[in-house]
């Protein structure tokens, strides 16, 4: 094998200076057109005069950007980054004005007032500038330039990794501050789930919070074991549990890059562009994203796995595939998969056929059996029945949210394509060489059309569909595969008679760019919600307080977070139908369950129930979510409207209260 990083670093090294400059002139152009489009979008033009000359002014910048692209070829051999001599010395002298005035402070300084700023434009008053994407594209663009008279010595033109690596920083320093909204003061759950998700790994722990035995909910127990750590503490709070949630966002999609790197490519080799591949490597996995907790059943095979180590590989294996066993149904064969991929990769093909194929058989087969075990054990101790448990095998397909809709405007096929292209073009670029064994190219590429396959299948189930998530297995096992092969430690099948292709600079700086689109795109950054809403929980509280003492039965619906970390006290747990319970129940028309809330509704059987507040409509295809909607209106707030009154209504929390309509 080679030196991992070294060998990337050369391939990068050869990259001409001109063709950097004509990228960033031609993104620039492409960024500035887009913003001029959306400048002039909604009949603005030649109706507000002063928005239609900025929207021509804006317009003549990106024809500009592009006319100096295009005429590259008559720069000067200095400014299209030749090697004219200089006296100085390259590292020594200052590249431009800007890389001058820079340097005369600290770098240190500059780089954290320069990223201070960038926090500054996206989350202060002056935020509303930067709320179109392309706005914000070209503010992470300009900010990335003047990073890089930061990062680099040399000359501009010949500073394209720099560049790259300031995309790179700033796409993450924006995930982290778009991912601030989850530490929010508020009571209140935040969308649609969150709070539940809460609730239900409080179930792990059901004695000590509701006094009651009570089995753990029918999905993802993995996802609620991680999330009821917190909720061991002698004081857990609401703002922990968001705290812990937030962290492992991102430290467990760090651990896996750093573990898929620490295989091929130590950090020693060469510390920047260890960086720049750790970075990426994390974005890559949140661009979908992978949910964190799924992550730990890929983290024991890339921690521990070594093809002439049988007995850690295969423990580390047994150990992941378990937890895969109690994750999503889509992720069982996970943990076999990278077994199988990373002996693929570090083991050359022998002669006898059987013999190579023993191992990876092996880890198929033991990976499938634990995992397969443990969803078993999950299922005994679930207390629901089988067609609940395997509901996302016959639950309804919306094959149109493959294709661009109201929920996903790229739509999931185009955009799975588009977020993985770069690196697909960047990892053929060893395959197209020539040096594997026909079999360990088909296993590799077999793999990973079954889970991106698998992956738009799952995606187009109701309930899903509006991001790329359920890409989460293509992504991780594409990742390792993906690093492995760029940092050229795959062990050959046959000597090289020449030395590995160079990059293209155009395929790294699209594999850069998608990173940062899908980084970019999925939200806009906002400081979390301050606000407790003592006035709301304190009116809440008197309602409950008043059915209790009236001897009657309270029902949370939602916001049973309030419950768990006591806001709401003195009220007994219900533990029959929460919103996800009866979400599930309503997209998968489960009708033993449907027909029981109707006859308990009917009945009366609750004094107060507290709800999300219902639909005002059924809607269509033009509509996020339609039929998702119309499950929930048909067969939960509209049998339950007939029976019950709204008597109060919380839009900070987005839930209303209801009692019997007598």
């Amino acid at each position: 094998m080679t030196d991992g990083l070294a060998a990337l670093s050369r391939r990068l090294a050869e990259a001409s200076p001109r063709w950097f400059l004509r990228l960033v002139l031609i993104l620039a152009s492409l960024l500035t057109f887009w913003l001029a489009i959306h400048l002039g979008s909604g009949g603005v033009l030649f109706v507000f005069w002063r928005r239609t000359l900025l929207v021509f002014a804006v317009a003549g910048l990106a024809l500009a950007f592009l006319v100096f692209a295009w005429g590259m070829g008559r720069l000067t051999p200095a400014l299209a980054g030749g090697a004219r001599e200089s006296p100085l010395p390259l590292q020594s002298r200052p590249s431009s004005a800007i890389s001058y005035l820079l340097s005369r402070i600290p770098q240190s300084i500059s780089i954290s007032l320069l990223a201070g700023l960038f926090i500054f434009l996206l989350l202060s008053p002056l935020a509303q500038t930067f709320q179109p994407l392309p706005a914000r594209f070209l503010l992470i663009f300009v900010v990335s330039i003047l990073l890089t008279f930061l990062l680099s010595s040399k000359p501009f033109p010949q500073s394209w990794p720099s560049f790259l690596l300031s995309f790179i920083l700033l796409s993450s320093l924006y995930q982290l501050i778009t991912n601030l909204q989850l530490l929010s003061l508020s009571p209140f759950s935040r969308g649609w789930s969150e709070g539940t998700r809460f609730y239900h790994a409080s179930l792990l722990l059901s004695e000590r919070y509701y006094g009651l035995s009570l089995p753990p909910f029918y999905q993802d127990l993995s996802r609620y074991v991680v999330e009821a750590v917190p909720l061991l503490l002698p004081n857990p709070s609401l703002f922990v549990e968001r705290l812990w949630e937030y962290s492992l966002t991102f430290i467990l999609p760090a651990l896996t890059s750093a573990l898929a790197l620490r295989r091929v490519a130590p950090a020693k080799q060469n510390w920047t562009l260890w960086l720049v591949l750790f970075l990426c490597g994390t974005l890559y996995l949140l661009q979908g994203p992978v949910y964190f907790y799924l992550l730990l059943a890929a983290i024991p095979v890339l921690a521990f796995y070594h093809p002439n180590r049988p007995i850690p590989s295969i423990l580390a294996l047994l150990v992941a595939s378990f937890w895969a066993g109690i994750s999503r149904v889509n992720w069982m064969p996970i943990p076999a998969m990278l077994a199988i991929a990373l002996y693929l990769l570090e083991t050359p093909f022998k002669k006898n056929l059987l013999r190579y194929l023993a191992p990876p058989a092996l880890y198929a087969i033991l990976g499938l059996a634990s995992a397969y075990a443990a969803r078993q054990w999950y299922f005994s101790i679930s207390n629901v029945s089988p067609e609940m448990f395997n509901a996302a095998f016959w639950q309804l397909r919306l094959w149109y949210r493959l294709f661009p809709s109201a929920l996903q405007p790229l739509g999931i096929l185009p955009a799975g394509i588009l977020m993985t292209a770069p690196l697909i073009l960047l990892m053929g670029t060893h395959l197209r060489q020539n040096h594997w064994h026909w079999i360990r190219v088909a296993g590799l590429v077999s793999m990973m059309l079954v889970l991106l396959v698998g992956g738009f299948i799952v995606s187009a189930k109701i309930g899903g569909g509006s991001n790329l998530h359920n890409l989460d297995g293509y992504l991780t096992l594409s990742l390792v595969i993906g690093l492995t092969l760029l940092t050229d430690r795959f062990t050959p099948d046959v000597s090289r008679d020449a030395s590995p292709q160079a990059f293209s600079p155009l395929t790294v700086f699209l594999a850069i760019l998608a990173l940062t689109f899908f980084t970019v795109s999925q939200t806009y950054p906002a400081l979390p919600a301050r606000d407790r809403h003592e006035d709301s929980l304190a009116k809440l509280q008197q309602l409950v307080d008043e059915t209790v003492a009236d001897g009657g039965q309270v029902l949370f619906i939602s916001q049973r977070q309030l419950l768990t970390f006591g806001y709401i006290t003195g009220v007994p747990l219900v533990p029959e139908y929460d919103n996800i319970d009866l979400m599930e129940f309503a997209m998968s028309n489960y009708r033993p369950l449907i027909d029981k809330f109707h006859a308990d509704i009917a009945a009366h059987k609750y004094a107060l129930i507290i709800a999300p507040t219902p639909p005002r409509q059924i809607q269509t295809r033009d509509d996020p979510f339609a039929e998702e909607n119309n499950a929930w209106a048909k067969r939960v707030s509209i049998p339950m409207l007939r029976e019950y009154k709204i008597i109060a209504e919380f839009p900070e929390g987005d839930f209303v209260v209801l009692v019997p309509d007598e």
